[in-house]
């Protein structure tokens, strides 16, 4: 077996690629942002509260969503509303509960990254 120079060596170091990862970001937004959870709350104070970034779950029905759409049109500035991938059931785990989640609002996103969500779009 033929020894290898040391520009032939491989790189076996184990360095992980920063993968975004929505629902640790969701956690870390919980703990160290302002999050409001559930449809009632989110309608209720989204007349009065500017939302920085609305997060609704895949199998949300459509009149919330067209009630969110109605609501950002009017509001002076635009909400950003993110479409989650998994179901509301998927959400909720998401958010540390053993109930489905339709929705959840963010005023603000304390320590988590979900900020760049806006930047790469849905």
């Amino acid at each position: 077996m033929a020894k290898r120079k040391k520009s032939q060596e491989l790189d076996l170091s184990r360095k992980k690629k920063k993968v975004f990862d929505i629902d640790t970001n969701i956690k870390v937004a919980l703990k160290t942002g302002e999050v409001v959870r559930g449809k009632n709350l989110v309608l209720r104070k989204l007349r009065t509260n500017p939302f920085k970034m609305i997060i609704v779950a895949n199998n949300c029905p459509y009149e919330l969503m067209s009630e969110l759409k109605h609501y950002n049109s009017l509001s002076d500035s635009e909400i950003y509303i993110h479409k989650y991938k998994g179901s509301s059931w998927d959400l909720g785990l998401a958010c540390g509960e053993p109930y489905m989640i339709s929705i959840i609002a963010l005023t603000s996103f304390g320590d988590s990254d979900l900020e760049s969500l806006k930047s790469k779009g849905n």
